[in-house]
């Protein structure tokens, strides 16, 4: 038994099993409704017919033993002697002839004014009180009719006992007036005639044509009825192949989604963008294309499309970033394979969207350390700030407290700066500023690092270097800066010079003071020295 999460199972609905039964059910009730109606509206005319018939024959039938003056005798006569007088007789002979002339005309009764029976084809019922209401409405000068079912024997051959049936009766009152004027009748009601008139022959035409009509309506609607037995079951075909199709479509959404979650969740996990999503029926570029450029980046590649490779490679040429290329790839017939359904062009979106936040990425990495670069040096001379300075010393003090070597500090000021601005102007003191940092910057090792510690002060980091060394380093940088020979008047020498102050740390002994305590030591020895003569190394204490 499949369950309800089986790949296979659908809850489809069957449309052509329900358009049957319903189809089968609407047009049997419809036929039935077109069927009674007909027959009834038929039953109705024909009864209407029948009426007009019945009338028009007691009229004539009234007028024929008016004439005679028959009626109203036997009225007259009493219940036992009805039967034995001479008008009954006549009124009976004539009444026979008329109906040997209409077969259907089964019984005639005559009424007088009180109801009672004074003539019938059925001897045995004269003198019995009809109380009908259609005999009433008759007396009181109305027609009046109602359709009733009698039983009456069927003869074969000449057996009289024959078998009973019924037959639709249509029983038929009408008003007999009183004596004639020419061939008009009087107003005055003396009695009313009730006609026995056989309409089954009439009715069962009717009921045939009912048949005939519901039959013909089944079998036109027999007809529409396959024809849209064809449509529902084309249209059923339709809806299973397309719940076929949405069920697959579901199952390889939940998969693109289930992988491209996997996805997000390494990029968060790794904090990388280097994250794709793997299509392993996707041609690449260089196999549909048969590419040799080993110096496209994507080249034998499987999880890098030629459009997301950064500067990207077309017959061995840089054609652009994947932002501006991604457009013209469009019209690819690779691009186009990759993106040929739904599932692989959530993946490829998702892969486009990764490789374009890889490529932002790395944009924001290098503008960072362009930034960085800005930031930690000097944009006057080049060389590195007071910012990246301290940096760099945090780093050396705790190397030199882990591997216990020395390191020193040397504090150089440009002596009586000042006076060089005041004198020859801010410009020709930017140019004294840059040419004495070049100079120092090139009387060092490469080990060493030189910053500007702010105005016209330098300060120079010496790693693994003892305070003799350091003496001696200070001491090239003063000689240096003093053979530059740059003129200034306001000097004592002429020219301009620098005063250093030198520090060193020694870290076996004493481990409690920080890189601040060496700076400060150095910074005073500078002040020391900037006292005295200037253009002169002043020493601080080891520590």
């Amino acid at each position: 038994m499949k369950s309800s999460n089986s790949p296979e199972y659908s809850d489809h609905f069957n449309l052509q099993k329900y358009f049957t039964l319903y189809s089968i059910g609407f047009f049997v009730l419809l036929t039935s409704l077109l069927g009674l109606v007909f027959i009834t509206h038929e039953k109705k005319i024909l009864v209407n017919s029948a009426v007009s018939a019945a009338k028009e024959f007691a009229l004539q039938l009234n007028y024929h033993v008016q004439e005679k003056g028959i009626v109203p005798n036997i009225m007259s006569i009493g219940n036992s002697n009805i039967e034995r007088s001479e008008d009954y007789e006549k009124l009976d002979k004539i009444i026979s002839e008329y109906i040997s002339e209409f077969p259907d005309i089964v019984k005639i009764k005559i009424f007088d004014r009180t109801g009672r029976t004074v003539y019938s084809t059925e001897s045995e019922i004269i003198g019995s009180v009809n109380t009908h209401d259609q005999l009433k409405t008759a007396l009181s000068g109305q027609i009046a009719s109602v359709l009733t079912k009698r039983m009456k024997p069927m003869t074969t051959d000449n057996n009289e006992n024959g078998k009973m049936y019924e037959v639709d009766i249509l029983e038929i009152y009408l008003p007999i007036y009183e004596g004639h004027k020419g061939m008009k009748l009087q107003e005055t009601v003396i009695g009313a005639f009730e006609v026995y008139k056989d309409v089954s022959e009439v009715f069962n035409e009717a009921k045939m044509g009912g048949y005939t009509i519901s039959l013909l309506f089944i079998l036109s609607m027999s007809i529409l009825f396959l024809i849209w037995q064809m449509i529902i079951r084309k249209a059923d075909r339709i809806i299973k192949q397309k719940n076929s199709e949405i069920n697959k479509y579901n199952l390889e959404l939940e998969e693109a989604q289930q992988k491209i979650t996997e996805s997000i969740d390494e990029v968060i996990k790794h904090e990388s963008f280097h994250v794709r999503y793997i299509n392993k029926d996707l041609i690449m570029c260089w196999e549909l294309k048969k590419c040799t450029k080993t110096d496209c980046p994507s080249y034998e590649s499987k999880d890098l499309r030629c459009w997301q490779v950064a500067g990207t490679f077309c017959g061995g040429k840089a054609q652009g970033i994947f932002a501006q290329k991604y457009g013209d790839c469009r019209h690819c017939e690779v691009f186009k394979h990759a993106f040929g359904n739904r599932i692989n062009t959530i993946g490829e979106s998702f892969n486009n969207m990764m490789a374009l936040l890889q490529s932002k990425h790395f944009e924001l990495q290098e503008a960072n350390q362009k930034l960085n670069v800005l930031i930690d040096i000097d944009p006057l001379t080049q060389i590195a700030n007071r910012r990246s300075f301290q940096h760099r010393i945090e780093n050396t003090h705790l190397l030199t407290l882990r591997y216990n070597h020395p390191y020193s500090i040397i504090i150089c000021d440009i002596d009586n700066f000042k006076l060089y601005n005041d004198t020859y102007g801010h410009q020709q003191g930017d140019y004294v500023l840059i040419s004495v940092a070049n100079t120092m910057k090139s009387s060092i090792r490469r080990t060493d690092e030189i910053f500007r510690w702010g105005g016209e002060e330098f300060i120079v980091i010496l790693p693994e270097q003892n305070h003799t060394d350091a003496l001696k380093v200070a001491e090239n940088l003063r000689l240096a800066v003093h053979n530059l020979g740059i003129k200034h008047q306001k000097s004592d020498l002429q020219i301009v010079t620098i005063s250093c102050g030198v520090a060193s740390f020694y870290p076996w002994k004493t481990k409690d003071i920080g890189w601040e305590y060496v700076v400060k030591q150095a910074d005073d020895a500078l002040y020391k020295a900037k006292l005295g003569k200037k253009n002169c190394v002043y020493s601080a204490s080891t520590v």
